[in-house]
């Protein structure tokens, strides 16, 4: 298989600088496990600053990041909500082959090339790849 490259398009700035500091968080940023006064800043890179022209506060988005902290992975892990080891790949685990890392956030401010949102579980300074609209009607199957 051919490696793939990319590149990020921002970063991610957060008051989280270690894992420890990050609450065990349910998916949706409005669970009431999370933190509505923790926030977060997407830092878009100028040149992808159109890309984010039609984002609105209030809308709902994936954002897709590179956990640049994590060494290594094994293939099965602990998970905080069932016992024993499990497949990584039905966990929320950091530590995994390719290291890609997807959270639902909630954007409360759009200013420029900053993104302000609710939803944050991951560490100051994580590398964005992409950000993705979300709605819980796309999730009806």
């Amino acid at each position: 298989m051919n490696e793939i490259v990319m590149k990020p398009i921002g970063w991610i700035e957060t008051p989280f600088r270690t894992r420890e500091e990050i609450p065990f968080p349910p998916f949706h940023p409005d669970s009431p496990y999370r933190n509505p006064n923790v926030t977060g800043t997407v830092h878009i890179l100028e040149e992808f600053r159109e890309g984010i022209a039609d984002i609105q506060p209030g809308s709902c988005a994936l954002l897709i990041f590179y956990f640049h902290q994590s060494k290594g992975y094994r293939l099965t892990t602990h998970s905080p909500r069932r016992e024993g080891e499990v497949g990584v790949f039905s966990t929320r685990s950091p530590n995994r082959p390719n290291n890609i890392g997807v959270t639902v956030v909630r954007f409360l401010e759009v200013d420029g090339c900053k993104l302000t949102f609710r939803g944050v579980d991951m560490l100051n300074g994580t590398p964005l790849l992409d950000i993705k609209p979300y709605s819980e009607e796309e999730l009806m199957v």
